[in-house]
């Protein structure tokens, strides 16, 4: 039985949401940690699923982002003031099973003004928010990790035991001794490898060499550009990405549905609505970081129609770089499918 239960909005929150359920399942284990990524089977309704594990009475960590809210639904108004809306569902489930729900507020995010809340969600106001920032993640991890106790909740290990400050300070004091005797026995043999014996004549200064020719891949940090993206079918849909400041935007070329059952399936079911689509296309600006060197893209994305109407669908976009820079590989999570779809961009000649 999970007694605590991740709910976020995927096109923004996916990446927190993650994050965050790795670090609570290090410490309380999997088992006590709902996250639908890793919980929903396949040949299941994920809605039961969820439905099943908030009928627990776990504590709710809610991820407030600015998707949350300010999600547009394809047919017009915020997502969030449809009945149909899994985030309304899953909290007013959750409300009503007699379960504590805790507003996790994510980088630069304050509490929603109650006129901004719809009005059944609106006792959020009445939670007690803690805060969930990137830059001071391990810090506020420790606040959720001490409000779960006193829900009765408490993680599997223990937190590391005090040391004695005297002895502490005597083991530095030693440590940085044997540093000062260590570089001074380094910086010894050093000069003594660099004077010349007596009789030995001083080595003739080595001719300029030219520059070594850049390695293959080193510029595999640059992602900007044109790329092909393959899919599993072997289409090929021209991607370009554009970086400043660490800003990345995504924009694809627009793509007749003609190829693709699933786009041909849902403009046959806006037809009736006075919605034509024919073609679509992908556009996105999210953040490009570094991790140990590697660049790795994320994005959350709106499909619209080949002249900007929409959104169709959102979700988000998550790649890696390959070593030599030449390819991209990862994911793309799909809103409106609940699912993922593996992805695999390669540099345009």
């Amino acid at each position: 039985m999970s007694r605590i239960f991740i709910s976020y909005r995927s096109s923004d929150g996916k990446k927190d949401a993650d994050r965050l359920c790795a670090d609570l399942s290090r410490l309380y284990g999997e088992d006590q940690v709902f996250f639908d990524k890793q919980d929903l089977r396949g040949g299941h309704s994920w809605r039961s699923a969820i439905l099943a594990a908030l009928g627990t009475r776990p504590v709710v960590l809610l991820l407030i982002t600015p998707d949350l809210l300010g999600m547009v639904h394809p047919e017009g108004g915020r997502r969030v003031d449809r009945d149909d809306d899994p985030i309304r569902g899953e909290v007013l489930t959750a409300q009503g099973h007699g379960a504590t729900i805790i507003p996790l507020l994510t980088e630069g995010m304050l509490m929603p003004a109650t006129t901004d809340i719809p009005a059944p969600l609106r006792f959020l106001k009445e939670s007690h928010a803690l805060k969930l920032r990137t830059e001071d993640w391990a810090d506020d991890l420790n606040k959720i990790v001490a409000d779960l106790a006193s829900h009765g909740i408490h993680p599997l290990t223990t937190p590391p035991r005090k040391e004695d400050p005297t002895k502490r300070g005597w083991m530095l004091r030693m440590q940085r001794g044997f540093m000062w005797i260590g570089g001074i026995f380094v910086g010894l043999v050093v000069i003594g490898l660099l004077l010349p014996e007596e009789n030995e004549a001083p080595l003739p200064a080595s001719a300029p060499s030219a520059s070594p020719a850049p390695a293959p891949g080193q510029n595999a940090r640059d992602v900007s550009g044109l790329w092909w993206s393959i899919d599993q079918d072997n289409r090929r849909l021209r991607v370009q990405f554009t970086v400043s400041n660490g800003t990345i935007e995504l924009q694809t070329d627009a793509f007749p549905i003609a190829g693709y059952p699933k786009w041909q399936a849902y403009a046959q079911s806006v037809r009736d609505q006075g919605l034509i689509v024919t073609d679509v296309r992908y556009v996105g600006q999210g953040v490009l970081a570094d991790v140990m060197g590697v660049p790795r893209i994320e994005i959350p994305y709106q499909a619209t129609t080949g002249d900007g109407r929409g959104p169709l669908d959102t979700g988000s976009v998550v790649l890696t770089a390959s070593a030599d820079g030449q390819e991209l590989t990862g994911q793309l999570w799909s809103n409106g499918e609940q699912a993922e779809t593996p992805l695999r961009l390669v540099r345009q000649p």
